[in-house]
C-alpha cells in the first residue's frame, strides 16, 4: 500500500468487469472498510484504471484486458459491486463517473478536493 499525498493507494488483486445487458461495465471488487462518496474512476485509454473511492483511498485496477479498455473508451459511467466474497454477498453498488486522461497524475489533489466535500 502506498500513500500518496493524503491518497492510499493500492492493488485492487481480486476484481472481475463484466459487460451488463445495457452495454455498461461493473467492476465486481472486493468489499472496503469506508464508505464510498463521489467516486470516480481516471482512465488513460490504457490497460490500468484508478478508482478514486473517496478523498483517502484509490484502487488500482491492473492489466485491462482489450474488450474492457474498448467499453471504457466510450464509457462515461461504469458501476462498482463491492462484494464480501467471504459471506458471499454484494455489499455496496455505486455509480462512477469516467474521468479520461493523458497519465496518471502524481498529484491526485485536484481529484479529490471540491467533489469529495
Amino acid at each position: 500500500m502506498e500513500k500518496h499525498k493524503s491518497v492510499e493507494i493500492e492493488r485492487e488483486d481480486a476484481f472481475v468487469a463484466l459487460p451488463t445487458t445495457e452495454d455498461e461495465l461493473v467492476f465486481a471488487i472486493s468489499v472496503k472498510e469506508t464508505e464510498p462518496k463521489n467516486a470516480k474512476l481516471l482512465y488513460d485509454h490504457a490497460e490500468h484504471a484508478l478508482l478514486l473511492r473517496n478523498k483517502k483511498h484509490a484502487l488500482i485496477l491492473d492489466y485491462l484486458n482489450s474488450e474492457v479498455q474498448d467499453m471504457l473508451d466510450n464509457a462515461k459511467l461504469v458501476h462498482i459491486a463491492e462484494i464480501d466474497y467471504k459471506e458471499k454477498q454484494l455489499m455496496r453498488d455505486y455509480p462512477v463517473d469516467v474521468h479520461f486522461v493523458e497519465q496518471y497524475p502524481f498529484d491526485l489533489t485536484p481529484f479529490c478536493e471540491d467533489e469529495f466535500a
